[in-house]
């Protein structure tokens, strides 16, 4: 059954997101400055064999800087998973995303919350929370996978390649 969220409970859902994830984790937020309790659990998931995928705008705002979704400091860890095919990052061709969805193969966030400390700390923000074990979340499932194939369509993705095998996209 869905459940109504504001921005700590959508933090707190993203997290538990990550955290429950066994096969796949799918992040989408245009903009980025990941908060570091969300990084410890993406690295959490990362040591259990759990494939991290991120689409992101591909620079902050107005800035003309590339964006990247985890600290520099915590860049080159990444960067690891990412050469072991589990840890990917999406920005090519997704100017215009606004999307923010976070899932994974049980359960899925939709909000408006970006990954960014700013909105969790001085935004006013809705969140709606779907299993994707409750029969009433069947359909909205089938919405989400529909719009998840969009975005990676628009970041030139194969559609014949999903990104996860798992995720039946």
């Amino acid at each position: 059954m869905a459940k109504i969220l504001d921005a700590t409970g959508s933090i707190t859902s993203i997290d538990s997101i990550i955290l429950e994830a066994k096969k796949y984790v799918i992040l989408v937020s245009p903009f980025w400055e990941c908060p570091k309790n969300v990084i410890l659990s993406l690295l959490g998931a990362l040591k259990n064999g759990v494939q991290v995928v991120i689409f992101c705008r591909p620079t902050q705002g107005n800035k003309k800087e590339k964006t990247l979704p985890i600290p520099r400091e915590y860049w080159e860890y990444f960067r690891k998973f990412e050469k072991k095919g589990l840890f990917a990052v999406f920005s090519k061709d997704l100017d215009t995303l606004h999307s923010k969805l976070y899932m994974n193969e049980n359960k899925c966030l939709i909000t408006s919350l970006n990954m960014y400390n700013y909105s969790v700390e001085k935004n006013i923000e809705l969140g709606i929370e779907l299993s994707w074990l409750d029969e009433h979340d069947k359909e909205l499932k089938r919405f989400v996978m529909k719009h998840l194939n969009e975005i990676c369509e628009k970041a030139g993705l194969d559609a014949n390649k999903p990104i996860i095998a798992d995720a039946k996209l």
